[in-house]
């Protein structure tokens, strides 16, 4: 089967669809891609082969549907890297060929994984070192890096950790590595702009660990309370993160649910008992267990009055529902999709 890329596609006659997925057709096996009307939010269906063919408009031959864009927005990389210091106050810094500059290694946090679990793992596979002493130090803002070789948006998760053990070995992601005085590295070294930051303010730190600045009182207070700070603001980035990443997820799923639903409505008597309609009940039955599961539940509207912190009104005018449009969904009691409704 053809694998489409998905996004909006415009129509060779101007309207613009969204691909849905690719299905196939359980009697002949034939390709049908189903899309969506961006106009009207009608679910389409057609043979991939009629898809992907060209027409004939005024002599010339075009595409029937040409994508023109993704129909997901892009979102900032949380990225961790750290300063590695060794016994010796050195600290390590790499050729990775993805950087134009001397920066440090790191990389991506995967999906379950914390961030201190993330930067041992990062810190393993590009160079086989071990740290220990792993500090957060702040969190920066990478928005198209120009010492990066592709445009990105990061978010730069920046620590110091104490090199443990192990020695540096080569890799896809270190290609060179030196361990080097931090003032030296920045007089003399070409070093990326958002490490540079870091390893002025590692000096400091090291000069206010020696005593050169602060007693020990004043440090332990300061330490104490960049703890008790860090800690809170863990707990909300946490909670953030998984009610915008489930409010996120069901955006995107409840509207295919519904669109499921609408392909069944108004079918031919002949059609309802087809082995096609049986299977999309029983995916639509197991699409409302996996929601409701998640405590996403379907907003009342049939008999009930009319609430306008949980409906829309498209038509009409009283405080009574008469027909249900469009379904509207809670989350865990908070709204998400309003249902849209007519009254009377």
């Amino acid at each position: 089967m053809e694998n489409l890329k998905p996004g909006i596609y415009q129509h060779y006659k101007g309207n613009e669809y969204e691909l849905l997925f690719v299905a196939e057709h359980t009697e002949n096996q034939e390709a049908l891609v189903v899309y969506r009307s961006l106009k009207d939010d009608k679910i389409w269906t057609r043979p991939l082969s009629m898809w992907s063919q060209e027409v004939v408009v005024d002599n010339n031959k075009k595409p029937r549907f040409i994508w023109v864009k993704d129909s997901h927005p892009r979102y900032p990389e949380p990225v961790v890297g750290p300063i590695i210091y060794n016994d010796d106050g050195e600290v390590l810094l790499i050729k990775n060929p993805k950087w134009k500059n001397w920066s440090i290694p790191g990389g991506h946090i995967e999906w379950g994984e914390k961030m201190e679990e993330a930067l041992r793992r990062e810190i393993d596979e590009e160079t086989s070192l071990l740290i220990d002493k792993i500090e957060f130090i702040s969190a920066t803002d990478g928005v198209r890096p120009e010492h990066f070789l592709k445009e990105k948006h990061f978010i730069f998760l920046n620590f110091f950790a104490h090199l443990a053990g192990g020695q540096p070995k080569l890799s896809d992601e270190m290609t060179e590595y030196l361990w080097v005085n931090p003032e030296k590295a920045l007089k003399e070294l070409a070093v990326a702009p958002s490490v540079t930051d870091l390893l002025k303010e590692f000096i400091i730190r090291r000069a206010e660990d020696t005593g050169k600045n602060d007693d020990f009182e004043s440090k332990y207070k300061r330490a104490l309370a960049d703890y008790q700070n860090l800690l809170k603001q863990s707990v909300k980035d946490k909670e953030d993160f998984v009610r915008f990443a489930v409010s996120d997820f069901l955006q995107d799923i409840v509207p295919i649910y519904d669109h499921l639903k609408m392909s069944l409505t108004s079918l031919p008597d002949n059609e309802k008992e087809s082995a096609w309609v049986k299977g999309v009940e029983y995916v639509l039955k197991q699409f409302k267990e996996v929601l409701s599961a998640r405590g996403v539940e379907e907003i009342r509207t049939e008999g009930q009055k009319f609430d306008h912190n949980l409906m829309e009104a498209l038509e009409g005018q009283g405080d009574q529902v008469i027909k249900e449009v469009m379904p509207g969904y809670t989350l865990n009691g908070r709204v998400i999709k309003a249902a849209k409704v007519i009254v009377g």
